[in-house]
């Protein structure tokens, strides 16, 4: 149950919570709503004295009202879960709309994701592919070969943009890869560092970034000491990401449109002509 204490710091929970114990739970849950900036919200603020709501906010969790909160969640566990749910749906539909707002200024301004990242193809930037991948996931490597075939076609139209998501939590090699990668940039190796990566997929590690960068004639004390520096802009790549709602690999954005898993030739193509007619 211990849990459930880590839940009372959650600002609407207090309040449900600080209400059961004083006997009053306001009659109509659905009119509480958590913002970051102001914790809680009321539609009707008299439906909660203002003694009570001082309390759900600053009340602070004692042995026995540890306690009393646990006998409160036995007992009433579905206010527990009704309340969670309400607030789940509510943040929700809260990153949906920031999502779909991140997403409506990159098809305004297509060029402003770029950045400093790695680009090939078009010069003229008028229609522009951000891939969000991570080089040991399985799907981003079969992805790739899609993207090769596609970019052999329209390179003289479209421009590739590469950036970087490593899902550490299931990919232990997707950083140092990432790394790696990033610093061979540095030098002006990045697409061949890419293709290097995803073809030896299976053998990801310190023998294989080493023997890449020796293999393309890197300076070596300059990429050690790259690879260190690296982590920063990593993760305002995967940042950006997350603003746009991407939360697995591979993911690419074509002009705003938006093409997630093992992407095809075909699926490209498709994106390319609904983006070409807008």
């Amino acid at each position: 149950m211990n849990y459930l204490l880590t839940l009372w710091r959650f600002p609407i929970l207090s309040l449900v919570l600080s209400s059961c114990l004083l006997g009053s739970l306001p009659a109509q849950a659905e009119t509480i709503a958590a913002t970051n900036s102001n914790p809680i919200k009321l539609s009707s603020p008299t439906q909660i004295p203002v003694s009570e709501r001082l309390l759900a906010q600053s009340v602070k969790v004692s042995p026995q009202l540890e306690k009393q909160i646990l006998e409160v969640l036995r007992r009433n566990p579905e206010v527990m879960f009704e309340v969670l749910q309400k607030y789940a749906i509510e943040q929700q539909a809260k990153d949906q709309k920031a999502q779909a707002e991140a997403l409506k200024q990159a098809r305004k301004n297509t060029k402003a994701l770029i950045g400093d990242a790695p680009v090939m193809g078009a010069n003229a930037r008028q229609i522009v592919m951000v891939a969000f991948s991570d080089f040991q996931c399985p799907y981003c490597a079969t992805a790739d070969k899609s993207v090769k075939q596609f970019m052999a076609k329209h390179r003289d139209k479209v421009t590739l943009v590469y950036k970087y998501f490593p899902l550490t939590q299931i990919h232990p090699e997707a950083l140092p890869a990432a790394r790696a990668a990033w610093a061979a940039n540095k030098q002006g190796k990045f697409w061949e560092y890419h293709d290097a990566l995803f073809a030896n997929q299976a053998k990801l590690g310190e023998n294989l970034y080493l023997e890449t960068a020796t293999s393309l004639k890197l300076n070596l004390t300059k990429f050690n000491a790259d690879r260190k520096i690296a982590d920063d802009f990593i993760v305002e790549d995967f940042k950006l990401g997350r603003k746009l709602g991407i939360d697995g690999t591979p993911t690419f954005i074509m002009n705003g449109e938006v093409l997630s898993g093992a992407t095809s030739l075909a699926d490209l193509e498709k994106a390319l002509a609904q983006v070409t007619q807008k």
